[in-house]
């Protein structure tokens, strides 16, 4: 009896600490990704199964990687962020800007000490967050999937000598002065494998010392899986750096959280190429996308199956029931035929008497209209030969009128003719006259002038 209830309670121990085990598991892992990021942000369904986190406790003209500090360690440049999801989203994943959604967040399982884009000559240094298509290989580094560029204004620019400032945030290149600044700086990504992990060597360290003229110390990397130890962000003295590190099956188990969080579901998609996105998220989402659409597909096979099955039961019902009737249906087909075949003898009789009638009728119909047709063209022509004879006569009266006013006429022309041949006679007569009277008066003087002339020389 001792022996069973000492297995009793080390079987009660036994199960309580796996289930102490599992729940501290899962508040410490589950739903990390999501759930804690929930309050400073929204999830939102960028593709089908496709989540990203859209940061809303913000200030105004926020962007990734402005408020912290870069500090030097054994896996290169790493960005101590002040803000408080600054250990996830600067250390995993990828940032994109959208047009509609603004900073986006695409979450990955790969972990590096920052997830940045360098460029820099001699007097400025500057990063920008790296965009979602590009993908770190162990053995190629940075691999870009397709040709995006971050525009310059979503670049974070300083001289060397603020670098590694704690308050470098204080001291970015103004806006207005970021694109003459990107045009002449050269890019630079730089990452690599190192014990196991992802090192981010961006701009070389040596460069910075020397243009800074600063003496730069390397900070030791703590790192941690338990989330909770985040919750106080201000450590930015500290000798040592914090760091949050999960097991990548912890995160891939993370994605169960999905179905405690709120996830926006929007119709405007963001113009991010994700068919070009190659993180291992995404990956995944595609792999459970195509899961779900071949469980869809089986799920469909199997009710196509089964109803194929139900409409052949339901025809073999329906082929008895039918052949039950077909008896009874033939019979009543063939009276329904037989009193059709009378009907129709009966109809066609009547048809052929209505079609005589109707005959006889047209007949009659034809000869009266015939009768009333000639009887018109009769009278029509009478009226025609009395207006023929109207139009004659009238004519043969214009005729008449037409001939007097004529001879009236040609009376009137002769008469004016006559008067205008005596008014020719006269004028012409009177010509003469004068003629004749100059004549006679030139004579007159001639003999004046010859009389006066011997008078003269009479004396």
């Amino acid at each position: 009896m001792k022996k069973l209830v000492a297995i009793i309670v080390f079987l009660f121990i036994g199960l309580t600490a796996s289930a102490e085990t599992s729940t501290h598991l899962y508040n410490r892992m589950g739903g990390y990704f999501y759930t804690n990021l929930s309050p400073y942000g929204t999830w939102i369904e960028i593709d089908y199964g496709v989540v990203a986190w859209r940061p809303t406790i913000i200030k105004r003209n926020w962007a990734p990687y402005k408020i912290g500090r870069w500090v030097w360690t054994d896996y290169g440049w790493y960005w101590d962020s002040y803000e408080p999801f600054g250990h996830i989203v600067f250390h995993y994943g990828r940032w994109y800007y959208d047009d509609y959604y603004g900073w986006i967040w695409i979450p990955d399982d790969e972990w590096a000490p920052a997830w940045v884009e360098w460029r820099y000559d001699d007097d400025y240094i500057g990063w920008a967050p790296l965009h979602p298509y590009a993908v770190f290989s162990v053995n190629f580094g940075i691999r870009i999937t397709y040709n995006y560029y971050v525009p310059y204004e979503h670049w974070h620019f300083v001289t060397y000598r603020y670098f590694c400032n704690p308050y470098v945030y204080n001291y970015y290149v103004p806006p207005k002065h970021k694109y003459r600044i990107y045009g002449r700086t050269k890019s630079r990504y730089d990452y690599k494998y190192y014990n196991g992990r992802v090192r981010n060597e961006g701009v070389d360290f040596d460069l910075i010392r020397k243009r800074s003229g600063q003496k730069i110390e390397k900070r030791d990397l703590i790192t941690s899986s338990d989330p909770r130890e985040f919750d106080n962000i201000k450590r930015r003295d500290e000798e040592r750096i914090r760091t949050f590190i999960a097991d990548r099956n912890e995160i891939q188990r993370d994605r169960e959280a999905l179905r405690e969080v709120k996830i926006e579901k929007s119709e405007r998609r963001p113009n991010l190429e994700i068919e070009k996105v190659e993180l291992a998220e995404l990956k995944r989402n595609r792999t459970n996308e195509r899961k779900d659409l071949d469980e869809r597909k089986q799920t469909e096979q199997k009710r196509n199956v089964n109803r194929d099955d139900r409409i052949k039961e339901r025809n073999e019902i329906y082929d008895r029931e039918k052949n039950k009737v077909d008896d009874s249906v033939k019979r009543e087909e063939k009276k329904r035929s037989v009193e059709q075949e009378n009907i129709r003898t009966y109809e066609s009789r009547e048809l052929e008497r209505r079609k005589e009638i109707e005959s006889n009728n047209n007949s009659y119909r034809n000869r009266e209209v015939t009768t009333e047709r000639n009887e018109t063209n009769r009278n029509d022509n009478r009226t025609y030969e009395m207006k023929r004879n109207d139009n004659k006569i009238n004519e043969e009266r214009k005729e008449v009128k037409r001939n007097e006013n004529m001879e009236q006429r040609n009376l009137e022309q002769k008469r004016t003719e006559s008067k205008t041949l005596d008014s020719r006679k006269n004028e012409t007569e009177r010509k003469v006259e004068t003629n004749r009277n100059q004549t006679q008066q030139k004579n007159e003087n001639s003999d004046r002038r010859q009389n006066s002339s011997r008078t003269e020389r009479t004396r």
